[in-house]
């Protein structure tokens, strides 16, 4: 079959909207000559592809098959030509990242130093939120990529890639100095009051999985917002709690309580939409950052 490209950018447009008039809009064309078009693309290919219905239209499965194949082709279509722009179109790049809070210190701000050197007049623009609002951001395509912390959960067209593991300390203040004796057993350190992140996070999701793990639940008498709130709980004395290790400016005053068995190492990931467009701009923040995983 010999199908102008023009007919599959339109059914691209139609089948993303599910409408002929918003696909009319977005190319800057009339919307008889979409439908003459839509109907002279089912009569090439011999097969019916949209159903018309009041609401607008919807894909039949052998236009929900072709949509699949033409999707894709628009995704290499549009990287190719962002990866075509000189170095002029950097200068007036953006990049919108979603980053949770962990991931921000971690990675994010190590490489942000290095890349706002190279490209001065790119616009970077951080959201700082949970690793699941995070993510659910990059759903939403309200951010062109994540840098989220393990555990979570997601599905395809998502793509994670590990990027560094750290470590997490069991901090306590002076006032339990009887946990500076040994390695302690969580059997034991339940007694204690325990300070965590609010439930949904994924810090507090490790913290609970590492628990259940050990048949013990995990019930903190205190939950904050942020990670950067439990270090000061810890030194103020109202209880025990877990601190990434590159998080700890001091542990003065401070007691790093040894465990029996120590929890796996969390993992900051690159999560991308892999049907998502990147600009050149974020296309080569990326690079920066899977450096530092070798990759």
């Amino acid at each position: 079959m010999n199908i102008t490209y023009d007919y599959y950018r339109i059914f691209y447009y139609v089948a993303k909207y599910g409408s002929f008039t918003k696909a009319a809009e977005i190319i800057g064309n009339s919307q008889p000559n979409i439908t003459r078009a839509m109907n002279n693309l089912e009569s090439q290919i011999g097969l019916k592809l949209f159903i018309r219905n009041k609401r607008g239209i919807v894909l039949t499965p052998e236009g929900e098959q072709l949509f699949e194949h033409i999707k894709v082709a628009f995704f290499h279509i549009y990287q190719a030509e962002e990866e075509m722009k000189n170095q002029s179109s950097m200068a007036s790049g953006s990049v919108v990242i979603g980053v949770s809070e962990i991931a921000l210190h971690e990675v994010l701000l190590p490489v942000l130093s290095g890349f706002n050197k190279k490209y001065p007049d790119i616009k970077i623009q951080i959201t700082n939120q949970s690793t699941p609002i995070t993510l659910e951001a990059l759903r939403l395509s309200q951010v062109q990529f994540a840098l989220v912390t393990t555990p979570f959960d997601i599905k395809k067209p998502m793509k994670s890639i590990p990027i560094k593991e750290f470590d997490e300390l069991l901090m306590a203040s002076e006032n339990f100095r009887e946990l500076k004796k040994g390695k302690q057993s969580l059997i034991e350190l339940v007694k204690y009051p325990w300070i965590s992140l609010l439930p949904g996070t994924a810090t507090r999701t490790y913290h609970e999985d590492f628990f259940a793990d050990n048949s013990l639940d995990f019930t903190p008498q205190m939950s904050v917002a942020t990670t950067d709130q439990v270090l000061p709980m810890i030194k103020a004395g109202l209880g025990i709690g877990f601190v990434p290790k590159n998080m700890m400016e001091s542990t003065e005053g401070l007691i790093t309580v040894k465990l029996d068995k120590e929890p796996k190492r969390r993992s900051v990931c690159l999560v991308t939409d892999e049907e998502h467009p990147l600009s050149a701009a974020s296309l080569a923040l990326l690079e920066v950052i899977k450096g530092m995983a070798g990759i």
